[in-house]
């Protein structure tokens, strides 16, 4: 009976601290916020995420997902010597960056055990909060510790809104809307299928280009399915490569001149080392470009960067079906 009376006690604390903290949270962003609905709730709950310590935010599907105030996970370990984590992400709609509600992905690592926790806006349909709360009671409760650290993290940050801790300027959530803009400037070349190219910014839904296919590290046709725009002041970081055979041929071979590509500093951009954003890449890296004599890839190296190459007022990116596509003949990846 004790042990009853606690699990619902913290099952009601848990949703208490949940509702105060979605009317927070949504009070601070409420010009800029969506009602969720429970297809997109289950859509969220469904999302993979590859590396949880250092995916910070990303985009899966029409959502992007950022770390709830940048914070790492919250740790537990309790008297059982099995350390719990709890992750706490932010949702955005990718198309329009409204905010949808909170993900909290728990985490077991003695079992690697991943549960997670859509947790829907003050406004959100109320057959997602139903949603939610079923989520509480058939899947909370059937993990030890579970609750226990679900309630606290939720009450901590319900704690750090009322006193004023854990509010953003308006400001920063600006600049953190704009750092979700992974986009090339209007002129830059897009590769399309029969290896002619096209100013990304005439490119159309439905135009054939050439992309790239990770598994099977090929190139192939693929259709862009839609084409985004963005308008304001954006800042260009620039990489420069250059033939990895030339890069450690003689020094008294004649070289080609190293090849500039520029796009904002967190769209990502395929290495040897996988997924990069461009302003992570370093001189010594190896992108992979378009080999026409082949059909196929060459490595190239970075042999400079900088961050702030030029500014300019409107940006752009594609979404392909096969998810990578190619700008001045190199491969990049779908935002």
């Amino acid at each position: 009976m004790k042990n009853n009376l606690l699990s619902i006690l913290i099952f009601c604390c848990c949703a208490v601290a949940t509702q105060f903290l979605s009317q927070r949270v949504s009070a601070q962003t409420a010009s800029a916020s969506a009602s969720m609905t429970v297809e997109q709730l289950k859509a969220i709950k469904a999302i993979k995420v590859a590396n949880l310590d250092k995916d910070t935010y990303f985009k899966s599907g029409g959502f992007i997902l950022d770390r709830y105030e940048e914070r790492p996970a919250y740790v537990f370990t309790y008297s059982d010597g099995i350390t719990r984590k709890i992750y706490l992400y932010k949702v955005f709609t990718a198309e329009d960056t409204k905010e949808l509600g909170l993900l909290a992905i728990y985490q077991n690592t003695k079992t690697s055990e991943i549960k997670p926790f859509v947790i829907p806006g003050a406004s959100a349909d109320r057959k997602a909060w139903d949603a939610y709360i079923d989520d509480l009671k058939y899947v909370g409760e059937k993990e030890p510790g579970l609750m226990s650290t679900l309630t606290f993290v939720l009450s901590r940050e319900m704690a750090g809104l009322l006193s004023g801790g854990g509010a953003k300027s308006d400001e920063g959530g600006a600049k953190k809307k704009e750092e979700y803009n992974f986009c090339f400037a209007p002129n830059a070349p897009v590769t399309m299928a029969d290896g002619s190219s096209k100013n990304i910014s005439a490119i159309t839904a439905g135009d054939v280009v050439l992309g790239y296919n990770v598994q099977t590290k090929t190139l192939q046709s693929t259709t862009v399915t839609r084409l985004d725009i963005h308008q304001g002041n954006f800042e260009l970081t620039g990489v420069w490569l250059a033939p990895v055979n030339e890069v450690t041929a003689d020094i008294r071979a004649a070289l080609t001149a190293p090849i500039l590509l520029e796009a904002t500093a967190n769209h990502p951009v395929l290495t040897t080392n996988g997924r990069k954003a461009l302003g992570d890449v370093k001189a010594g890296d190896v992108l992979y470009r378009y080999d026409p004599s082949t059909n196929g890839t060459a490595a190239y190296t970075v042999v400079k960067t900088k961050k702030d190459v030029r500014s300019v007022k409107s940006v752009y990116n594609l979404a392909t079906q096969s998810g990578a596509y190619l700008v001045d003949q190199t491969v990049v990846m779908d935002k």
